[in-house]
């Protein structure tokens, strides 16, 4: 039965193949239409994820994709087979954390020291960066993998003297640790928590360690699920600046520590981005009472912008 299953798989990726090829350049585009035409039939999420690796396409290099970011900013955006992202750069990202990005380089054209940590392939960074041509990035990007996607990604677009990116990962303490690839995910999805029999050695540091002396003014964190962690290593920074934070959270336990840790340093009960957005609804804002008005505005123009660019 499971060879039969093999067999069909690859028999409906090489009619994919076949029926791309009068398209030329734009057979990604036409490729993605395909994929969601197939997800809204309801096919099982796996089956889906084995077509994503077709390899007609995962087998290019590198990829350019003139971008137009959620708050009007041009920029180029190079991806190829090690990207999860491969696909939603194609439709202008439409699909993915429109409202957390909205928001956080929204708010980010009034800072001037930001933090991208678990930078994957510089997307916030980016839109950051050409939004608010001022104000200084740190982007924190550990996986071997994927870091030199993001390091072209800079380089093309001309913003390595204001985006620093560095290839470690941030945590409670200054070490070296295990970054796992989790077998049942894709290569680029990598983690500091569940074990795999695939993994790293890497450069750990603090954010205390590395802004010993520097403000940060807005955080933007997805290290899946290692978030409370990173708090944990910057007690110093959130108790002196108290920066507004983006924060992903999978679970409600993950939700809870951060909320535990955060407390402690005058943080505020979170915002959810936007529960009814798939990659929105796993972020929170975080921030203390001096700007609670202006993180909840912020929100509200993100959410509204949503709704105009969806319909």
């Amino acid at each position: 039965m499971l060879k039969l299953k093999i067999q069909f798989i690859r028999c409906i990726k090489h009619f994919i193949t076949f029926i791309l090829l009068p398209f030329g350049s734009y057979k990604i585009v036409v490729y993605v239409f395909i994929l969601r035409f197939l997800r809204f039939l309801g096919l099982p999420y796996i089956f889906i994820k084995k077509l994503l690796d077709q390899p007609s396409i995962d087998s290019l290099k590198f990829i350019k994709t003139n971008i137009k970011s959620t708050s009007g900013g041009k920029y180029s955006y190079f991806t190829n087979s090690s990207d999860d992202l491969r696909y939603s750069c194609r439709t202008n990202f439409k699909d993915w954390e429109f409202v957390s990005r909205h928001f956080f380089v929204s708010i980010a054209s009034d800072c001037e020291f930001i933090c991208d940590i678990g930078a994957y392939t510089g997307v916030y960074s980016l839109e950051t960066a050409i939004q608010n041509p001022h104000c200084v990035i740190n982007s924190f990007e550990p996986n071997p993998e994927i870091f030199p996607n993001l390091q072209r990604n800079i380089e093309k677009n001309r913003l390595e003297s204001r985006v620093k990116i560095s290839q470690i990962a941030l945590g409670r303490e200054k070490r070296i640790s295990n970054l796992y690839i989790p077998d049942e995910y894709w290569s680029s999805v990598a983690t500091l928590n569940t074990k795999a029999s695939k993994y790293y050695k890497i450069d750990m540091s603090t954010l205390d360690e590395i802004f010993l002396s520097n403000c940060i003014d807005l955080i933007k964190i997805d290290v899946e699920g290692y978030e409370s962690e990173v708090f944990l290593g910057g007690q110093n920074v959130l108790n002196r600046f108290k920066p507004i934070i983006l924060a992903e959270a999978n679970t409600r336990d993950e939700l809870r520590n951060q909320q535990i840790i955060l407390s402690k340093y005058g943080y505020k009960d979170p915002i959810h981005v936007f529960p009814g957005s798939e990659g929105d609804s796993r972020n929170f804002i975080w921030f203390s009472e001096k700007d609670e008005f202006k993180a909840n505005s912020f929100l509200k123009k993100s959410r509204t912008e949503f709704f105009k660019y969806q319909f």
